[in-house]
């Protein structure tokens, strides 16, 4: 992916058609779903219109899909010279309390990884061990700044143009929570502000106006592409779980009446074609024929992601 045409604009008809199937799928379902797709074809600003939503204005919990953004704020420290990448970083016992999320919590304390490989543990399998020491390290590397590091990740937000996004906590502690939990104290966002970071991301990887796309990011082409190369890892991908002719770089997000999963759609060759983020909320513990909550909106992630894969790559028949 160091190099690659820019994506083809699709036409105003398979724009309609795709605002259509979403539309009729939003509807179909008995939870909400707020989604934001855009084009990564540098035919206009991040978030400008032309992109396709449904509440994608609504501030919700962001839970794990956070993580882009706070992955994006470590490598733009790195760059800066003021993280390193090779850091070692300590496990101990006090990280593992609460903790639901990766494998380090199975392993004993004590246990050294790098800076990267929390990074990689962060997204690929959303380890919330890893999570907290790469807050911790963000927080050494701007001591001598007037932000701490959530203040810096929240600072890094603003700065990519995330308006409504807003980091409350290093670690959510959510296991006390009810379903009918209010967002007080939680880090949240929308997914038209999560569709803005990955469409910079995806136009800072590569191709015509990378280089003042990255910036924006503070980040370089590699930086970009580092980091969809993470998401490319995600252990649980939904978005593409049954796409043929396009992949997805995702990252997704899970609390008790939510579940989300944000994207780059990536083509053959690994080239960004548009952004996806979509948040499913108030979603029922089961189904009226007991079928669980969870499992219609799986399903209901990957009837998205074909959407979008015929959208952004349709068929050419003879």
């Amino acid at each position: 992916m160091d190099a690659f045409e820019p994506p083809v604009s699709r036409t105003v008809q398979e724009r309609q058609e795709l605002e259509r199937r979403l539309a009729a799928l939003a509807d179909s379902v008995p939870f909400a779903l707020h989604y934001a797709v855009e084009q990564t074809a540098p035919t206009a600003a991040p978030g400008e219109a032309g992109g396709i939503t449904r509440g994608a204005d609504v501030v919700l919990p962001s839970f794990s899909t956070r993580k882009v953004s706070i992955l994006c704020a470590a490598l733009a420290l790195a760059r800066a010279g003021r993280l390193d990448p090779q850091r070692l970083l300590t496990v101990t016992a006090e990280h593992r309390e609460g903790v639901q999320a990766g494998i380090l919590r199975h392993l004993a304390p004590g246990l050294e990884l790098t800076l990267d490989d929390c990074l990689v543990q962060m997204m690929c399998t959303s380890d919330n061990i890893c999570t907290q020491l790469v807050f911790e390290a963000i927080g050494t590397a701007v001591e001598d700044l007037p932000q701490d590091a959530l203040q810096f990740v929240n600072d890094y937000c603003a700065w990519a143009g995330m308006r409504s996004t807003l980091h409350r906590e290093v670690f959510p502690r959510t296991g006390g929570l009810a379903w009918h939990h209010s967002l007080d104290g939680l880090t949240v966002t929308t997914a038209v502000d999560q569709a803005r970071l990955l469409v910079m991301l995806g136009r800072g990887a590569g191709g015509t106006g990378a280089l003042e796309a990255a910036a924006r990011l503070q980040l370089t082409p590699a930086d970009c592409r580092r980091a969809i190369e993470l998401m490319r890892g995600l252990h649980t991908p939904r978005l593409g779980a049954a796409t043929t002719r396009i992949g997805f770089a995702e990252k997704n997000g899970r609390g008790l009446r939510s579940l989300s999963q944000v994207g780059l759609a990536l083509g053959a060759g690994g080239e960004p074609l548009a952004a996806v983020a979509v948040y499913a909320e108030a979603i029922p513990t089961a189904m009226p024929d007991g079928v669980p909550g969870r499992n219609a909106v799986f399903a209901a992630f990957a009837e998205f992601g074909r959407a979008v894969e015929d959208w952004a790559a349709p068929v050419v028949t003879a």
